[in-house]
């Protein structure tokens, strides 16, 4: 047996003691990709992967041919992928690298300029700016759906370009209840739980817009990182 196959065989092994941790199932002798599936993001997005290295390890153990040695022959960088994935099960990325860290975050104050704070957001391409208090802790979001919800909160409402954020803070508060909402998560959250948290919709009409970071993931405590799905994207997770 060459050392690649040796090598293949071994982490495929290391694989399968991960993925049935994590299906509850220890102790098993199958592969439990299905079971793991259904309780962990990770197992859940790599489950196609996961399937054909645990085919590509029975046709070589488990061979179906009377020819002297194997029919299937691994190769370098098909080793490399699956050790790539033992690597990612056995330590998990988590989100205290992702995103933007508090002092790259561009945020506001009660006492911005509505128009200053779009001009920003324009020429810069932010989607969202917190809004903290003076402990550094979230008490809202200003974005496109802020300045909407005002505008329709009562018949002629304007916006102006000397208006501060406090004139419409109603509508950035974190529970004004718009189609996006925020999540507040530890540093040691796991990059894969909040993907399935971007993905899945809170509500047929709520979506994930933005995910703050903060010391235990309480939202008094003071920002630590800012995430957002374009970082999730571009971190190459989704």
């Amino acid at each position: 047996m060459s050392t690649t196959t040796e090598d293949y065989i071994r982490t495929f092994e290391a694989i399968r003691a991960q993925v049935n941790q994590r299906a509850g199932e220890p102790n098993s002798h199958a592969f439990e990709i299905e079971r793991a599936a259904g309780r962990d993001p990770a197992v859940d997005k790599n489950r196609r992967l996961l399937r054909y290295i645990r085919d590509v390890r029975n046709a070589l153990q488990h061979p179906q041919h009377g020819a002297r040695g194997h029919a299937v022959l691994i190769t370098d960088a098909f080793l490399s992928e699956a050790q790539a994935l033992l690597r990612h099960l056995q330590n998990p990325p988590t989100v205290r690298t992702v995103g933007v860290a508090r002092r790259d975050i561009r945020t506001a104050g009660l006492g911005d300029r509505l128009g200053e704070l779009a001009d920003v957001m324009k020429r810069d391409g932010f989607s969202h700016l917190p809004i903290l208090d003076e402990h550094d802790a979230v008490i809202g979001v200003f974005n496109e759906a802020a300045v909407f919800y005002h505008l329709w909160a009562e018949p002629a409402r304007i916006i102006e370009r000397d208006m501060r954020v406090e004139d419409v803070l109603p509508h950035c508060r974190l529970d004004a209840g718009h189609t996006e909402t925020f999540q507040f998560v530890r540093p040691g959250t796991l990059l894969d739980d909040l993907v399935g948290m971007f993905v899945a919709p809170i509500s047929r009409t709520t979506r994930l817009g933005a995910a703050f970071v903060t010391a235990s993931g309480k939202d008094t405590e003071p920002l630590q990182r800012m995430i957002t799905p374009w970082d999730v994207l571009a971190n190459g997770r989704n």
